[in-house]
């Protein structure tokens, strides 16, 4: 999908239009972070954080459907450890299995993976069956538990309006994975509740930006994680933490220190978190040996011919150290 296709419901002229430059640049910015393989830090101070993260997350998401990987996929697969859940699809439909081991099927080179089953005996899935009949369910690790099947599992490649956006390779892909690759620091309550009020077209598809968030409490699909205050579950090394306000970035922007972290602040913030914030940042670019890596993202925006809005301020960078 081409990234200038996209439209928004614009209520004053009653229609859909083009995404305004601001919309771009917030759309845009997401791609070069999720591009870019290396922990990048970036400051974004804008006139209101909430508005503007809705485009930066669905330029976020956009790129996860577009652009999962195989080779991603099997690592995590190879990578399962003893006590994850998986789902894997039988006759009786999808059942949750806890992982015991990878290994290989008994007198033979295939790689397969090793799943409790039911009164107590083990299960060998092969590597053939991986990629068509075995999700991802839990990345949390617990002790080994019985079986269940699961009822209601969705499925993402039946889903019409993601059928008209993405192919159904992709939509394949990602469901199978499961795991989210983009993790929100945000009150939660107030970023659900408007959600539903952009409304936009792409495709010649009509949605709302709902339509692209699954974060696995109306179904087994997640695709993005609200970040808690007890949150402890490490994130993937390809994935991002957006965080709305410099009161969510004070709190846990060094629990992601090794990742690629967003900080999207709003320029009316109470004047002493702010100034917290901004010391914060500084002391991590001088303590950390880091670079700047602004120049860059101003060739990438040349590049997609977006301006910086006026009124935004940014500042990105990587850590040497």
């Amino acid at each position: 999908m081409l990234k200038g296709e996209w439209k928004y419901e614009n209520l004053e002229r009653g229609d859909y239009t083009y995404f305004e430059d601001w919309m771009r640049f917030s759309f845009i910015l997401a791609n070069y972070v999720k591009e870019i393989d290396k922990p990048l830090k970036l400051y974004i101070s804008v006139p209101s954080n909430l508005l503007f993260s809705y485009f930066f997350i669905l330029g976020a998401l956009d790129h996860d459907f577009k652009n999962p990987s195989r080779d991603a996929l099997l690592q995590q697969y190879l990578t399962l450890q003893k006590g994850q859940r998986v789902l894997y699809k039988t006759s009786k439909g999808w059942v949750a299995h806890s992982v015991i081991e990878v290994s290989k099927m008994p007198g033979s080179e295939t790689r397969a993976i090793v799943v409790k089953d039911r009164l107590n005996a083990i299960n060998y899935i092969p590597e053939t069956r991986w990629f068509d009949y075995l999700r991802i369910h839990d990345d949390g690790i617990t002790t080994v538990r019985n079986t269940r099947l699961v009822r209601s599992v969705d499925s993402i490649t039946e889903n019409i309006k993601l059928k008209n956006l993405y192919t159904e390779e992709k939509l394949q892909l990602l469901m199978m994975q499961n795991t989210p690759q983009t993790y929100l620091f945000a009150n939660k309550k107030e970023w659900i509740g408007s959600l539903s009020s952009i409304q936009l077209e792409a495709e010649g598809e009509v949605f709302q930006l709902n339509d692209l968030v699954f974060d696995g409490t109306e179904g087994t699909f997640k695709n993005i994680s609200f970040i808690e205050q007890s949150f402890s579950i490490p994130i993937p090394n390809e994935a991002i933490a957006v965080f709305i306000g410099s009161g969510h970035s004070l709190r846990k922007m060094d629990y992601f220190d090794g990742g690629k972290s967003v900080f999207i602040v709003d320029q009316h913030d109470s004047e002493d978190k702010f100034e917290d914030l901004q010391f914060k940042i500084e002391q991590d670019f001088l303590l950390g040996q880091s670079r700047s890596v602004n120049k860059e993202i101003l060739d990438y925006m040349d590049d997609n011919q977006v301006e910086i809005p006026k009124g935004v301020e940014i500042f990105a960078w990587l850590s040497q150290s």
